[in-house]
């Protein structure tokens, strides 16, 4: 299955150190564009089978990798900024907002039979541009995707700060096909192994409860239930944030919570899900100046 993960997090114990001796607060990391593939997809003629009525839908959900039930990189972050006060070296520290976004990975969708918008957001911990060696000058980093398309025409960018190759998306163009949904059949059994814990509601939404093997333990995750009928299965249960994997994953499984059982793991928890609403132009609308 597919399931898109926030990029690795990486411990900064001891940065106080570690950073000024070799750099390892990123200025430019890998681009969140690898997350999303490029491979362009192409619509087959007509098809009887396809559902073309369908509700449009607006998700609007918030990632991040935690450990002991806290936020791992703010846990980082703390630890690093002790180690830096004991140094006497300058310190920059993080506003209150951007602590507050520090290793989170932001995703929102806007989706209807002739719309298809993502976009994604990470923050991530970083070190000001030519900061000195021995100092803690700490910033946050931002990056992410933007991707559009209408049926008619399609654009893909990056957001934020430059990424390491150079990635620089593509403007507005002739194309963008949005692929067909199809009814889904009834579920043969349970995924591989996870058990069914029952049903439940989040966003005001129904949804199937599974529990079973995540990255770094179990996992108690909830999938949207009430869109088998164009395309969305609530049975493709799977940790939710797996490495190396695509955002367009929510197009086919909307994992509408999920919870490390032990504290340690990926936990998705979402604050907007919509359908049949009328969706925001002003929301989706091709970003600016970014």
């Amino acid at each position: 299955m597919s399931r898109f993960l926030p990029l690795p997090h990486t411990s900064l114990l001891g940065i106080a150190f570690a950073c000024a001796l070799s750099g390892c607060v990123d200025h430019q990391s890998e681009s969140p564009s690898a997350a999303y593939g490029d491979d362009v997809e192409t619509v087959a003629p007509f098809d009887p089978d396809a559902v073309t009525d369908w509700p449009a839908i607006h998700l609007d959900q918030v990632q991040e990798r935690v450990e002991g039930g806290e936020n791992a990189a703010r846990l980082d972050y703390q630890l690093a900024l002790e180690n830096c006060r004991k140094t006497g070296w300058p310190i920059r520290e993080l506003s209150e907002s951007e602590l507050e976004r520090l290793g989170t990975h932001r995703v929102r969708m806007w989706i209807s039979p002739e719309l298809e918008v993502i976009r994604s957001e990470e923050w991530r911990l970083a070190m000001e541009e030519d900061a000195p060696v021995a100092s803690c000058l700490f910033r946050l980093l931002y990056q992410g995707r933007y991707s559009y398309v209408d049926g008619s025409r399609g654009m893909s960018r990056p957001l934020g700060e430059p990424t390491s190759d150079g990635d620089a998306g593509t403007g507005m163009s002739p194309g963008g096909e949005i692929p067909p949904r199809y009814a889904l059949d009834p579920p043969d059994g349970v995924p591989a192994g996870f058990s069914a814990v029952g049903t439940s509601r989040v966003a005001g939404h129904p949804c199937r409860a599974w529990r079973g093997p995540g990255e770094r333990g179990t996992i108690e995750q909830c999938l949207w239930s009430g869109g088998r009928s164009f395309g969305f299965d609530d049975h493709d249960a799977g940790e939710g944030c797996s490495p190396g994997q695509t955002v367009q994953a929510i197009l086919g499984t909307v994992i509408l919570s999920q919870e490390p059982v032990d504290g340690d793991g990926c936990r998705i928890r979402t604050s907007v899900f919509s359908v049949g609403g009328a969706l925001d132009r002003a929301a989706y609308s091709p970003p600016e100046g970014e």
